[in-house]
């Protein structure tokens, strides 16, 4: 008997392991503006080795950007503040592809100074509540709430575009 259930031990089914390359499901493809395919790798030739798929709505203000409740310089600026704010206060690292900066050891170290006065401007030009309801959205992730919550955040803002003169 002994030898039979060694046997069947043996000839466990395993798990297949999780590939790297491997899509996001259907499903999800189709929840909060679907996904998009991103290329990882590239062989010599140009040639896409390793793709994967990356979300498209992320944050709240994706959402508010995919609903066209904000325009595209609002969006920016708000981006703008999510990523210092990640970088300042959570302590993310984050990239900011915004301001078309790349992966470079020196940049990074001059991200979270940087990442700092940003805050620092903001928080000089927004009144006290646009202060609270723009880092509540742009830096905690939180949703905008009600009408008159919304309408408070969209006129903070409009005051970071003009602080910070993102275009479209």
């Amino acid at each position: 008997m002994s030898k039979k259930t060694k046997a069947k031990r043996k000839y466990k089914k395993k798990a297949l392991p999780a590939r790297v390359g491997e899509f996001a499901t259907m499903e999800r493809c189709r929840q909060l503006g679907g996904m998009t395919t991103e290329v990882v790798d590239r062989d010599l030739r140009g040639n896409p080795i390793i793709k994967r798929h990356k979300a498209k709505i992320e944050c709240h203000l994706d959402i508010y950007l995919y609903r066209e409740q904000l325009s595209i310089a609002e969006y920016d600026a708000g981006m703008i503040f999510r990523k210092a704010y990640m970088r300042y206060v959570l302590g993310i690292k984050v990239e900011d592809d915004v301001q078309g900066g790349r992966a470079d050891a020196e940049m990074a170290m001059l991200a979270v100074p940087h990442s700092k006065k940003l805050l620092d401007q903001a928080h000089e030009v927004l009144s006290q509540p646009q202060w609270m309801v723009v880092e509540a959205i742009c830096g905690l992730d939180e949703t905008a709430g009600n009408s008159y919550r919304f309408e408070t955040f969209r006129r903070g803002l409009e005051k970071l575009v003009d602080l910070w003169k993102t275009n479209s």
